[in-house]
């Protein structure tokens, strides 16, 4: 699955991605499947439950890695002016509004 995400995102960036940068991509999916599984099970995952996340949330997953490639060099930055042009970022939380934790009675 991470590898459909992957060809997704270089799809998605275009020119943007050069041979070097598939290695960063993939960390940055990488990244986006952590915080997903994090939020989903705050008590800790299986590699099962983990798949079931990266099916269900493929969309928050790849929103969260280009997310995290067009932040690349801005990090800790919520907004950037420069010459005229102003930029301002979402926050990074925002992504994953739509994860619902998961909470197991014992």
């Amino acid at each position: 699955m991470e590898a459909e995400i992957l060809d997704d995102v270089i799809t998605y960036l275009g020119d943007e991605v050069a041979e070097k940068d598939v290695s960063v991509l993939f960390i940055l999916i990488q990244r986006a499947i952590r915080k997903v599984c994090a939020k989903r099970y705050p008590f800790g995952y299986t590699d099962t439950e983990k798949e079931t996340a990266v099916e269900r949330y493929r969309d928050t997953i790849f929103a969260a890695a280009v997310y995290y490639w067009a932040k690349q060099g801005a990090d800790g930055e919520s907004s950037h002016s420069e010459n005229g042009i102003s930029r301002a970022y979402e926050k990074e939380d925002d992504i994953y509004f739509d994860v619902v934790p998961m909470a197991k009675i014992f």
